[in-house]
């Protein structure tokens, strides 16, 4: 049995290593109760010379093991005596035991009741470590998880109460500059800070693991709690000073309330918590407090997931297209292809619903393969129609920290037949940022295969000019969220039109998003931007759909004699 299993158990050691009180005196008197047992079956039975003389270890061993060794002594003294010099040695014939048989029995009595008493005292005190070391954090000293579900299951906290999580925000980074043996000092600095607040507000404090501790918060309601919790994290904001280093790391939280049911659990509470705990972090707030629609959404996220991996490979993700056309003639210049998921029993899927969540998962990457393979089948396609213009496709920042994506593009285009140009990528800026030189890297292996790369949403994103100079890329798009109303603010047109020349002087292509109507088509047009795209133009539309509006619609531009 594991250490788990043995704290799981009804027999975990903590009941018997506190056998204290009138628990203690009931012990006492039910041993003496048995050696007075022994005793008259011994005189029932004739006396010491009988066998039966042996039961009385019995009581002996079990005051050891209740009493240590001064009371297994003397509970050893007690029976060496009962059984001594009053006891005769044959009842029947009425002769007494030597002087020599009754004290050396009692001698071994004392010598077996004490050390077998050491011997359990001994075993009590690893078995007491072994539940101190299983319930508490080695690095910190408080309480872990173990113990946390073992408190909230307890019946004497406080009902309703509070549980928050607490988590770094900038734990990983600081560890990785300073070293493992300065992680010690700095969870350890962590720990009294919030231990010192802890004690202020009578809350408990507890280290989960590594950078994530958790509070029981006995608040009367979801105000004080936040507030209790708010004050955490604003303690954990302050500098901790490592080796000479002022560190900052900040910090979020989560919060839930318990009892919200009859069939709450400690783990259940722990993962609400720690929900709420990552809803914070990612709306970049430094506390927020669990409610029943975000369980619904992490649970139809993970069966999104679940369904996107069986969905692959089995004809349910296309790619429906938007033109890109110019802006003067509204001649075609290529196509995006935007992802749609035909869900057997759910219809259709925005992508917003699991693309965010495919991005933090190794299924990026498979879906982005099954994605430029259906563009590549939908290129040929377009060329047996006489459409011979790009397509363009989304990858994300996780697919150019792959080593071999650059490679698994080209092998894509050469399997379909195609030539580098008839297909294009797309990236926002937000990938440059995740791994700036990998991703430029990657980029410059597309461009000296001949891949167009252009940067989508441009404006919306976190790269510098000083990594924008540097990305072998042939186009920007500028983002719709300027585009869309710079007839009606006029911050937006200026940046629109900053955006326009900045592109050219680079060398570059601008492609605007979000034309609806026809003076914004205009303004792109005296602004000299050299594509156009928007629901004023186009929505998007399966591969059919789209086949019929050029045809019908706008011929396309012509490709450039090589």
């Amino acid at each position: 049995m594991d250490i788990q299993q043995l704290l799981d158990s009804r027999w975990r050691p903590e009941p018997w290593l506190e056998i204290s009180g009138g628990r203690r005196l009931a012990a006492l008197v039910l041993i003496l109760i048995q050696m007075g047992a022994v005793v008259a079956l011994v005189l029932r039975t004739g006396g010491t010379a009988t066998a039966y003389l042996n039961f009385i270890l019995i009581p002996i061993l079990a005051g050891a093991a209740i009493f240590g060794p001064r009371g297994g002594a003397a509970l050893g003294l007690l029976a060496g005596l009962v059984l001594g010099p009053f006891m005769p040695l044959d009842t029947t014939t009425g002769q007494m035991q030597p002087l020599l048989n009754w004290t050396t029995r009692a001698g071994l009595y004392v010598f077996l009741g004490g050390v077998t008493g050491w011997m359990f005292a001994q075993l009590h005190g690893h078995a007491r470590r072994l539940v101190d070391q299983a319930l508490a954090n080695p690095l910190t000293g408080l309480p872990n998880r173990q113990a946390l579900e073992r408190d909230l299951a307890e019946p004497n906290i406080p009902r309703p109460a509070w549980l928050a999580s607490l988590r770094m925000d900038n734990y990983a980074d600081a560890v990785s500059a300073l070293g493992l043996e300065a992680e010690r000092r700095l969870v350890q600095a962590i720990s009294q800070r919030l231990q010192t607040m802890a004690e202020a507000t009578g809350s408990r404090l507890y280290h989960v693991h590594d950078d994530h501790f958790a509070l029981i918060v006995p608040a009367n309601g979801e105000a004080p709690c936040s507030e209790i919790t708010r004050l955490a994290v604003e303690r954990l904001e302050a500098p901790f000073l490592v080796r000479g280093i002022p560190v900052y790391l900040g910090a979020h939280a989560g919060v839930a309330a318990f009892p919200t049911g009859p069939r709450d659990d400690p783990a259940g509470l722990l993962t609400r918590a720690w929900m709420a705990m990552h809803e914070a972090r990612t709306s970049g707030l430094p506390c927020r407090v669990w409610n029943a629609e975000q369980e619904e959404r992490s649970r139809r996220t993970v069966e999104r997931l679940g369904e996107l991996q069986e969905a692959l490979g089995r004809d349910q993700l296309h790619l429906w297209y938007q033109p890109k056309t110019r802006p003067d003639d509204g001649r075609l210049l290529g196509l995006e292809g935007l992802l749609r998921w035909e869900h057997p029993r759910l219809g259709n899927i925005p992508p917003d619903e699991f693309m965010p969540q495919a991005e933090h998962t190794g299924l990026i990457h498979p879906l982005t393969r099954e994605l430029l393979e259906r563009a590549a089948a939908d290129t040929l396609r377009l060329r047996e129609s006489g459409i011979d213009v790009p397509v363009s496709v989304n990858v994300s920042a996780r697919n150019f920290l792959d080593p071999e994506f650059a490679e698994h593009v080209l092998a894509i285009i050469r399997g379909a037949g195609l030539s580098p140009r008839d297909l294009e990528l797309e990236f926002t800026e937000t990938a440059v940022m995740a791994n700036p030189e990998e991703v430029i890297a990657a980029l410059g292996r597309l461009q000296n295969a001949g891949v167009d790369v252009a940067i989508d949403d441009f404006g919306t994103g976190q790269a510098s000019l000083s990594y924008l100079r540097r990305l072998p890329v042939h186009a920007l798009k500028l983002d719709q969220a300027f585009v869309r109303d710079m007839t009606r603010r006029t911050v937006d047109a200026q940046i629109t039109r900053a955006a326009i020349g900045l592109g050219h002087d680079l060398g570059l292509r601008v492609v605007a998003e979000g034309v609806e109507d026809d003076r914004t088509l205009l303004e792109l047009e005296q602004l000299g931007c050299d594509a156009v795209q928007g629901y004023g133009i186009a929505r998007p539309m399966p591969l059919d759909d789209v086949i019929r509006w050029t045809h019908a619609n706008s011929p396309p531009v012509p490709a450039p004699a090589t």
